[in-house]
């Protein structure tokens, strides 16, 4: 029941944030980048997985979940490569925030181009749900999770090559992301700190408006987030490789994690971002919502002397 309730609030919170965030992109702001089309794509990813990866799980009964059911296999499915499209998604915005401050003139150049926005994100799902297909077509395969509280991977390597499977997504959906996204971090700060040491650095601040401390404190976040988020899993992928028996503790940690990314993402990416928060801040509901406050603090006034 309360990991249910757990669930439950996730999934509201998940969908609320990202449709916000949707809402604020698609219909608020006018000039939408490349990053603004990578952020959408990124919460569209994620209300994906937070319904498909939830509902069956809060939905069934216990006994359903004892077995190795086509709703749950497909549910394994979605959730897998929805997860991996996300960090995907991550590292390659990661990875052009580091292109505009280094290479400002080529971005403006290249990424403008509808083709190239499309390009790159549909490659962001290629990549995801082919990590997911393999196990559908005989390269390891889904089963119940340690916990039996979810349709997952193979973790107790009942098909023999489920050991190579988790080999090479450790390598290439975890810790090739967490090497790029940890290196644009660093240029990007290196970026900035030779920037600030120039006498001009202002003025070639201003000329090329490239928000450059918003995008160092989203790699900063992202990167913190990606590593916070995604260890348990990383962990769980080394036992396994390495045949030690998994603490069933240690997988529900690693997923109910990984399901927290589906609102860590959207906050780091929108919320901590001034212009974001500034269209935020204009929706009806916010402005009714401040409103209402005013007039309890009119009806109420704080004073000072109380306090002392």
């Amino acid at each position: 029941m309360a990991l249910n309730l757990f669930l439950f609030t996730i999934l509201f919170t998940s969908v609320i944030l990202n449709a916000t965030a949707c809402y604020i992109i698609l219909l608020k702001i006018k000039k939408k980048e490349i990053t603004h089309l990578f952020i959408t794509s990124i919460s569209l990813t994620n209300m994906l997985e937070s319904i498909v990866g939830f509902i069956p799980q809060i939905t069934t009964s216990e006994n359903f979940l004892l077995e190795r059911t086509p709703l749950c296999i497909s549910s394994g499915f979605a959730v897998f490569g929805c997860a991996i499209t996300s960090i995907t998604h991550i590292t390659a915005l990661s990875f052009m925030r580091t292109i505009v401050m280094k290479y400002p003139f080529f971005y403006y150049k290249t990424c403008k181009k509808m083709w190239v926005k499309a390009t790159l994100i549909a490659m962001c799902y290629f990549y995801g749900f082919s990590w997911a297909t393999f196990p559908l077509i005989g390269w390891s395969k889904y089963e119940l999770d340690l916990d039996k509280k979810r349709c997952s991977l193979d973790w107790k390597l009942t098909q023999s090559d489920s050991a190579s499977y988790f080999l090479t997504i450790l390598i290439f959906c975890n810790l090739l992301p967490a090497i790029v996204i940890s290196t644009t971090l660093y240029t990007s700060r290196k970026i900035i700190s030779k920037r600030n040491a120039r006498e001009d650095c202002q003025n070639h601040q201003a000329s090329l408006d490239i928000l450059e401390n918003d995008y160092l404190n989203v790699c900063l976040l992202s990167t913190a987030t990606f590593f916070f988020i995604w260890t348990p899993y990383a962990v769980i992928g080394v036992l396994t490789i390495l045949k030690i028996v998994i603490p069933t503790q240690l997988v529900t940690a690693g997923a109910m994690f990984a399901k927290l990314s589906t609102i860590t993402n959207v906050v780091i990416n929108c919320f901590i971002v001034k212009s974001f928060k500034n269209q935020l801040l204009e929706l009806r509901l916010i402005q009714y919502i401040r409103n209402i406050n005013k007039k309890i603090s009119a009806v109420h006034p704080y004073h000072d002397s109380t306090l002392n």
